[in-house]
């Protein structure tokens, strides 16, 4: 028997402190951790809706830069092939689309290229700018890189989060604010 104060050659005053409190106190108990889960519940409930507005804002991010980019690479293959290529929304899918114009008729014929438009998720709203309006739901870009018409578009979430899309039409530049 090992006495406290009287330790073996093998065990030092720790590992005696330590081996005698092992028994039947090790671990947690349930309430330790009901109570653990129940914080951890709490927190979460907190975080979730900012989270989701969060993830929502994320989105109408992506949407807004993903329509841009598809209106930059328009404009770049009409410099890069020498004719117009028109870039458009449809209000029936509410979505843009292009198609390339290699007639320069300004009509989507069968045999030339195109991408039908696609559209946004239901909590997505698009608009025209009420500063900076498009006359026209068609933007020409032609081979010189300019756009038939300057103009601005504002995405909207369901939770009044915006971004803006523009034209300039001297350049044929599309921004995203």
């Amino acid at each position: 028997m090992i006495v406290p104060g009287q330790e073996g050659p093998h065990m030092s005053p720790f590992n005696f402190r330590t081996a005698s409190r092992r028994g039947d106190e090790a671990g947690f108990t349930l309430t330790e951790l009901m109570v653990v889960l129940v914080i951890f519940g709490i927190m979460t409930a907190v975080a979730l809706p900012g989270l989701n507005k969060f993830l929502r804002s994320v989105d109408l991010n992506g949407q807004v830069q993903q329509t841009a980019t598809m209106a930059r690479v328009v404009r770049q293959r009409a410099i890069t092939e020498n004719n117009n290529y028109v870039f458009y929304w449809d209000d029936t899918v509410q979505g843009f689309g292009w198609y390339d114009d290699d007639n320069n008729n300004g009509v989507k014929d069968v045999t030339e290229k195109r991408k039908d438009p696609v559209a946004y998720p239901a909590w997505i709203t698009v608009a025209n700018s009420g500063t900076n309006p498009f006359a026209s739901p068609i933007t020409t870009f032609f081979p010189n890189g300019s756009a038939s018409q300057s103009g601005t578009c504002i995405f909207t979430n369901s939770d009044g989060y915006s971004r803006s899309l523009s034209v300039v039409r001297p350049t044929g530049m599309v921004t995203v604010q």
